[in-house]
């Protein structure tokens, strides 16, 4: 009898947290990308530079987090988070916005985490990973 193999870890099989950036200022996008590429290295970022593009993104990978601007053309974020609650109620929900103390509707807004800009790396983060944890796909990360 041969002696049985020990058994492989999930953590090991876990695919990285995939993310969809979505706001239609090219400038805002870079920055988060450049956060997310310096601390959270292991993430898959993909990015959308608007409602639609970010919905059909959707339709074509499974996305743990989306992140996205509130006001934008073509719906904005509530599109966006629309879509997530009826087809990927999964997926963790952050709003991030400059307009999130004048914006009443954002009070019924279907998000994880509602962020203001411009945000620290330190907020940032701690929202990603608030967001993470509220839909049970905290990333596995070494201490360090």
């Amino acid at each position: 009898m041969l002696p049985s193999e020990p058994p492989i870890s999930r953590v090991s099989l876990r695919r990285a947290p995939r993310i969809l950036l979505v706001d239609d200022d090219p400038s805002v996008i870079r920055g988060l990308w450049r956060v997310l590429r310096r601390h959270r290295p292991e993430f898959q970022v993909n990015t959308a530079s608007g409602a639609a593009q970010a919905i059909e993104a959707l339709s074509g990978l499974s996305y743990d987090l989306v992140l996205t601007d509130w006001r934008m053309p073509g719906g904005g974020g509530r599109a966006v988070l629309e879509e997530l609650l009826a087809h990927y109620p999964e997926t963790a929900r952050i709003v991030h916005t400059s307009h999130l103390e004048a914006e009443e509707s954002l009070a019924s807004c279907p998000a994880h985490v509602a962020l203001a800009k411009p945000a620290t790396e330190s907020e940032i983060l701690t929202a990603i990973d608030y967001a993470l944890n509220c839909v049970g796909s905290e990333p596995e990360r070494a201490a360090g």
